[in-house]
């Protein structure tokens, strides 16, 4: 609810509040944001702009002159932000996981005895063992709601 003190819309006419929370969008590989984007349209309170910005929707109330409250019905908004956050940070998961898999294969390429030739770098490929990325993605609450297909499995 807003103060008393709160005025600049006493005369207007103030339905809705809608707040942008693109940045986290913005730091995915564009396949990944591409994969979020394509899950926004049947997720009820969010909106995706055309220029790729994303708008979670209130309903606001005016219970007297001075006095108005955000709505949040069935908290059917904070429901589609937690989906849309959650993707959002599955993917940011897998980019780090990725790299770590990248620095631990340069590592044992760099650990070589004799410089290693293009051709067998591909054997000093390390990945993530698949029960820390289980694990993993468990501490990170994907276990149930987000069933990821990890790849090379």
């Amino acid at each position: 609810m807003f103060g008393s003190g709160f005025s600049a819309f006493r005369y207007g006419r103030l339905i809705t509040l809608k707040i942008k929370f693109s940045q986290c969008m913005a730091r995915l590989p564009e396949e990944c944001r591409r994969s979020v984007e394509g899950e926004i349209p049947d997720m009820q309170r969010l909106e995706l702009t055309q220029d790729g910005n994303i708008f979670a929707s209130y309903h606001v109330v005016r219970r007297s002159a001075r006095c108005m409250e955000v709505k949040d019905t069935n908290n059917q908004t904070a429901a589609s932000l937690h989906r849309v956050l959650q993707l959002i940070s599955f993917h940011e998961l897998k980019e780090s996981s990725i790299l770590a898999e990248l620095a631990m294969w340069k590592s044992r390429i760099d650990q070589a005895t004799t410089p290693v030739p293009p051709e067998e770098r591909p054997e000093y490929r390390v990945s993530i063992p698949y029960p820390a990325r289980c694990l993993i993605m468990e501490y990170c609450g994907f276990t149930g709601n987000l069933e990821p297909a990890i790849e090379g499995d």
